[in-house]
């Protein structure tokens, strides 16, 4: 079933690349929230600088390991917001950035309120989310004990329940995700800094250069006019 149901997207998203260009957004809150019609920080800069090109602004939001098979395979497909890491380098052409974000060691002030170094973890067992950089990170610690979730909303909850000892995120995304499962963010320890990373619009390799490079200069844009600042403080983005 799922297999189909891929399938008749991705027929579905080559069939429209010729008319516009498909905007994509990787559920990754708070950058990008599966609300209807989609919402968050990184929806809402695609659609202004989609506004600024005549473009559609329709963002389809998908759990975040399928856009970026979906982006991947595609023509002209913008996604947002992957981090731009090493694996994933020569399978998006990287068109502009958004944020800076920081992947941490949480864990929870309960059982751990002294913020965690990864010589700590070997006894613990590591939330991370599907497919993600910290499932990267985490896989890259040699932890035995890992836990791969869909949402991490999922790691959240687990966390103050006890049932996973630390949770590798990014921090913005944690803090959401917290505030999300009806949790106080001041319970969250924030630990050992893991990788700093940028966080980027990122277009399918079969895009044009030429349509690449209007994206490019209108992000760009946004950036200098300070579009850009207002719509990362309206979702409380926390700068590293």
């Amino acid at each position: 079933m799922f297999a189909r149901r891929y399938c008749f997207l991705l027929g579905l998203l080559f069939a429209r690349s010729a008319a516009a260009v498909i905007l994509i957004g990787a559920e990754v809150p708070p950058f990008v929230l599966s609300t209807a019609g989609g919402s968050g920080l990184a929806v809402e800069i695609l659609q202004e600088a989609a506004r600024r090109l005549n473009e559609p602004t329709a963002v389809q939001v998908m759990p975040f390991a399928r856009a970026l098979a979906v982006t991947k395979q595609g023509v002209d497909i913008l996604l947002a917001p992957p981090g731009r890491v090493a694996s994933r380098e020569s399978s998006y052409q990287w068109v502009a950035p958004l944020v800076d974000e920081v992947f941490v060691l949480i864990s929870s002030k309960q059982f751990q309120p002294k913020p965690l170094v990864r010589n700590q973890l070997e006894s613990l067992t590591i939330g991370v989310m599907r497919n993600s950089v910290g499932e990267g990170l985490a896989a890259g610690l040699f932890i035995n004990s890992i836990e791969v979730v869909p949402m991490e909303v999922t790691n959240a909850k687990k966390l103050a329940t006890g049932r996973i000892g630390a949770w590798v995120a990014s921090w913005n995304t944690a803090l959401h995700a917290q505030r999300e499962a009806g949790l106080d963010v001041q319970d969250l320890v924030r630990g050992e800094v893991l990788m700093r990373t940028t966080l980027y619009v990122a277009a399918s390799l079969k895009m044009s250069p030429q349509n690449v490079q209007r994206w490019r200069v209108v992000l760009e844009k946004m950036r200098k006019d300070g579009s850009i600042e207002a719509i990362e403080k309206k979702y409380n983005y926390q700068s590293p």
